[in-house]
């Protein structure tokens, strides 16, 4: 089987000879319907078809190999050949070795897909288990012991894929939540205790004051009538006296708290009227900075993509991108435009099929309104952005 290493640019490839005919298995490459596959593409040379596996925009898993979690990596690892076997895929014919695994998102394995290649899938994993187990750093003893466990189990169960996730699925730790509840509930008693106690305590206070109030005023009733009876005899003036300069003071302590009372509920309300007027104006800023950077719209056509944000990217695929294209030609991620200085640039992303401004492949290019901007066979009209402010 010829096989090379081909750099193209900002681009690497992983090149091997068709030998096989396939069509199913050439349309799902073709499609990159599967984020843990390679980028695929099929290209003559000398009469005869070669693979071109795109790998370039992978990180090497071996170049991690000591950052990652390995029971993380490799329970993704084996949910990736569940996907891969769900599209009917033979994961027989995938190539399980040192420098044909991947890296994306720090821990999602990408593998390469070649239908020339036929050799046990498990055979496979164990081998290059035992390459990992040669380029590990020996210091995170925690981390070599899952290595060696899989191996050790891959040889001796036999299992398959699912029995496989069971055994590296995450055991449910004892949740520290649990620990701290109680240091939790405690800290809220502490704050909504003393809200309480001072509400049942204004309460309280409120009932015997009436209730001294109504005592005071029944006193003041009695000697009123002894002074009817008896005259101004000074016993009885100085239980009237009494009376009425308790009934006042209960009276002046029943209104301070009444209008303390007042006054939390008016400040209530001026936070919940400020917090609504900050609201309001977040709403306005927030509206402000969603104006688009710019239109793109097909030649001869009505739509128009709306350049959204402080970077926009464009590709095929849903991962990554901001918006799909899925014509024939367009790189997972092909195009990136972005606002400086309050100018828009677009930024090739190294893609296959390049990005054209005037007739003019470009890197990196300012546009100007009225611009022709092609992304592999499509067509775009660039157009500016009017705001009112």
């Amino acid at each position: 089987m010829k096989e090379q290493w081909i750099r193209e640019g900002f681009s690497n490839y992983y090149t091997v000879k068709k030998q096989a005919d396939i069509t199913y298995e050439k349309k799902i490459l073709l499609q990159h319907s599967l984020e843990c596959l390679l980028p695929c593409e099929f290209r003559m040379e000398d009469e005869e078809e070669y693979y071109y596996f795109e790998t370039g925009m992978y990180l090497p898993f071996m170049k991690k190999i000591n950052q990652i979690d390995p029971a993380a990596f490799f329970y993704e690892f084996f949910c990736s050949l569940e996907e891969i076997e769900s599209y009917l895929l033979n994961l027989d014919h995938l190539k399980i070795e040192e420098g044909l695994i991947f890296l994306r998102d720090e821990c999602h394995p990408v593998f390469c897909y070649l239908p020339e290649q036929e050799k046990n899938i498990y055979d496979q994993i164990q081998e290059f288990l035992e390459e990992c187990m040669e380029k590990i750093s020996y210091n995170d003893r925690k981390k070599t012991r899952i290595y060696y466990e899989l191996h050790s189990y891959l040889a001796k169960e036999k299992p398959n894929i699912r029995q496989i996730k069971e055994f590296l699925k995450p055991k449910p730790e004892e949740k520290k939540i649990t620990e701290q509840q109680p240091a939790a509930e405690e800290r809220y008693k502490e704050k909504s205790e003393p809200v309480d106690g001072k509400n049942r305590t204004v309460l309280v206070k409120e009932i015997i004051l009436v209730i001294l109030s109504f005592l005071c005023i029944g006193i003041a009733a009695f000697f009123t009538v002894k002074l009817m009876v008896y005259g101004l005899y000074y016993k009885f003036v100085l239980g009237f006296l009494g009376a009425v300069l308790g009934f006042g003071v209960d009276a002046v302590c029943l209104l301070k708290i009444f209008k303390e009372e007042n006054s939390e509920e008016e400040m209530e309300e001026e936070e919940t009227e400020f917090t609504r007027k900050l609201t309001e104006d977040d709403q306005k800023t927030v509206l402000l900075l969603e104006l688009p950077m710019g239109y793109l719209r097909k030649t001869d056509q009505d739509e128009r993509i709306e350049l959204t944000g402080k970077e926009f990217v464009i590709g095929s695929q849903e991962r990554g991108t901001d918006y799909q294209l899925k014509e024939v030609g367009v790189s997972r991620r092909h195009v990136r435009f972005w606002e400086e200085e309050g100018e828009v640039w677009a930024e090739d992303l190294n893609s296959t099929n390049g990005t054209k401004v005037n007739g003019k492949r470009i890197q990196r290019q300012k546009l100007n309104h009225g611009d022709v901007v092609v992304i592999a066979r499509e067509e775009f009209c660039y157009e500016e952005a009017v705001g009112t402010f």
